[in-house]
């Protein structure tokens, strides 16, 4: 028997809700949002507002034939793009939570005893969690990201059938599907990555508090922020969590980023238009992104952290 699998298809089963049912309901949300959307710009019944040289109301009208195709692609792929931030603050939101207490319940519940009577080490079972948080969760958001933005592209295409368009013109041959999708993958991992000190950091707290482990989590880190501003006047720990939760940012935002700068080269009369994301904002690009030493240090400390909630719950009382 494959031990490892067993213990993922448990933390699979144990937290459906959280890596399976919630992103599906945000999708049933995404696709009727822009259904309603679709319905609106459709009749014209939007105010327009202006960006630089263009304005919303003919950026969105794909069926317009009088609108340049490269003006297409952007706002058919800046959709595609835009539409997943909402699974990417929710499984930022069901990670936290899962890594808190995935040390913690089954000691809590003794069930830990149990598992401790099973022929399954300590480190496969910590490694199990850290592999659900940071591998599969994200794998299974991403299935679900694709297939919603795979909908929204029918949803799309029925609309312009009603309104006799071309369908495979104005829509799929400017959405750069499977690029956005490898795109958006690469980005979710990517950011993954930027969390393992976060990661490392909440399956530590998990292993080792006996009590509320929310107040053991948050509560240390303002403190050690706060007497750090007051004692030594410097900012350390703050810029270091800053720059990870940054490093996450600039992760999922890379594929936009890459998508602003591509365009505004295509067409230079934009390009004060998307000056603040594409060179004032200068994010890196995933290449750059693995040679910064602060993303290398983040993953070696989270590392440390994650072999210290192994060697935790092997040594320690099994329950309380």
């Amino acid at each position: 028997m494959n031990t490892f699998g067993t213990l993922l298809k448990r933390e699979f089963w144990e937290n459906k809700t959280g890596f399976f049912w919630v992103p599906l309901v945000i999708t049933g949300i995404t696709l009727f949002t822009a259904i309603l959307g679709l319905i609106i710009v459709s009749n014209g019944n939007i105010e327009t507002v202006r960006y630089g040289s263009h304005d919303l109301s003919s950026l969105f009208k794909l069926y317009d034939v009088s609108v340049d195709n490269d003006i297409k692609a952007f706002a058919t792929q800046s959709a595609l793009y835009s539409a997943v931030y909402s699974y990417y603050m929710v499984l930022g939101i069901v990670g936290f939570f899962y890594c808190l207490g995935s040390l913690y319940d089954d000691r809590k519940d003794k069930s830990i005893l149990f598992w401790k009577s099973m022929p399954v080490s300590d480190a496969q079972t910590v490694l199990s969690k850290v592999v659900s948080v940071a591998i599969i969760a994200p794998f299974i958001y991403w299935l679900v990201i694709v297939a919603t933005n795979l909908s929204m592209l029918i949803i799309a295409t029925i609309f312009a059938w009603v309104s006799d368009v071309n369908a495979w013109t104005t829509l799929w041959a400017n959405s750069g599907f499977i690029k956005v999708s490898l795109y958006q993958l690469a980005a979710i991992y990517m950011a993954m990555l930027w969390a393992i000190p976060f990661i490392g950091y909440l399956l530590l707290v998990s292993s080792w508090t006996k009590k509320v482990p929310f107040l053991v989590a948050t509560v240390p880190p303002v403190l050690v922020i706060i007497a750090e501003g007051m004692i030594f006047k410097t900012g350390h720990v703050i810029s270091f969590l800053g720059e990870k939760i940054f490093g996450v940012v600039q992760a999922l935002i890379a594929p936009f980023n890459s998508l602003a700068k591509e365009f505004s080269q295509k067409r230079a009369e934009v390009e004060d238009d998307l000056s603040f994301i594409a060179d004032e904002l200068e994010f890196m690009n995933f290449g750059q992104q693995l040679s910064d030493a602060g993303f290398w240090i983040g993953v070696i400390l989270g590392a440390a952290m994650i072999g210290a909630a192994i060697y935790i719950r092997r040594f320690r009382d099994e329950a309380f």
